[in-house]
């Protein structure tokens, strides 16, 4: 995020009516360390290995899937 991104963030945030528990939220979740929601390389190459091996199913009728018509209707 640059400069500016940040900087229209914080004036976005300074805007807010926050009461002392928002800002205790958001103080603790602003802390959290970054690292637990980045995968590793190891993670990232099992993921995708996955990922191919269900589309290598669904070339070869192993597998199905659902229509994507039906799937947009889902969400």
């Amino acid at each position: 995020m640059n400069a500016v991104s940040m900087n229209n963030l914080w004036n976005y945030l300074q805007g807010l009516s926050l009461t002392v528990s928002n800002r205790k939220w958001l103080m603790e979740r602003l802390a959290e360390p970054v690292s637990s929601t980045v995968m590793s390389d190891k993670e990232i190459k099992e993921d995708l290995t996955e990922a191919f091996q269900q589309l290598n199913e669904v070339k070869v009728g192993k597998r199905k899937t659902r229509n994507a018509k039906d799937l947009l209707y889902e969400l």
